[in-house]
């Protein structure tokens, strides 16, 4: 009876600790060097992993990992499926939406998207020009209309789609990476814009180096955040902001040396 009675004592245990673990929904693709994806058997890793594993431990929370089509983990976090998720930029529909730091340094990276185009295409020339980013760094959005061909792509579902999209300039077909950066090499897209490293990390994983380049221009400088449900942010808000606070620091350690 008393053995009987310890095993559920046990059970309820492991399913009260389990519950108290912290859900961070990620997107369900690989974009090393931040985010290797998991599969069935293996867990996810990269650096943003090693940035949340690192703060979490500090700050005495558990976390549990889950990975989806990038709309999907936006839409699980507003209903509550999930209580974070990341890398996300910061918008004000999204601060309506989901609860970010108010401290601008709790951010998770600093990033800077780029272009990626073939090597000597039109693109590739207008820029070594001073053609397709004005004397200020911006992307000369007028210029590019003039010479655009098959148009530019993002991920689904990111800020630089949604920019793409409003202004006339995105490809008549969605492509993820590898596909835009297939499609850049046999001259059927213009260009791709992702992150800097992702991109070229991808590049060189398709042995593409030779035919697909970075621009030295940026198309968009900003930081990657950890935002919440915002139930579940003000249900916790002392135990989040000791989180995001951790982060900051986690980030000083892991990626600021790399």
């Amino acid at each position: 009876m008393h053995l009987n009675s310890f095993l559920i004592f046990l059970f309820l245990f492991s399913l009260n600790s389990h519950a108290k673990a912290w859900r961070f929904c990620h997107e369900d693709q690989s974009y090393p060097p931040y985010i290797v994806s998991s599969n069935q058997t293996t867990a996810s890793s990269g650096l943003l992993i090693d940035i949340l594993e690192q703060a979490a431990s500090n700050a005495g929370i558990e976390l549990y990992f889950t990975s989806l089509p990038w709309k999907r983990c936006q839409q699980g976090v507003k209903d509550g499926l999930y209580d974070g998720l990341f890398a996300m930029i910061k918008t004000p529909q999204r601060e309506i939406e989901f609860a970010y730091p108010k401290n601008e340094q709790h951010y998770l990276n600093e990033v800077e998207y780029v272009i990626l185009y073939k090597r000597d295409s039109v693109l590739h020339r207008a820029e070594q020009a001073g053609k397709l980013f004005n004397n200020h760094g911006e992307f000369n959005l007028a210029f590019y209309k003039e010479i655009k061909q098959f148009g530019l792509q993002a991920p689904a579902g990111y800020v630089l789609q949604q920019f793409l999209s409003q202004n006339g300039i995105a490809s008549l077909i969605d492509y993820d990476l590898s596909l835009g950066i297939h499609q850049i090499a046999i001259d059927r897209l213009d260009g791709y814009l992702v992150e800097r490293r992702i991109g070229l990390a991808r590049v060189d994983e398709l042995k593409q180096q030779d035919n697909v380049i970075s621009s030295k221009g940026v198309i968009k400088r900003t930081f990657w955040y950890l935002p919440f449900n915002r139930n579940f942010y003000h249900k916790n808000q002392v135990d989040v902001e000791r989180l995001w606070h951790n982060v900051r620091l986690a980030r000083q350690k892991i990626l600021e040396n790399k």
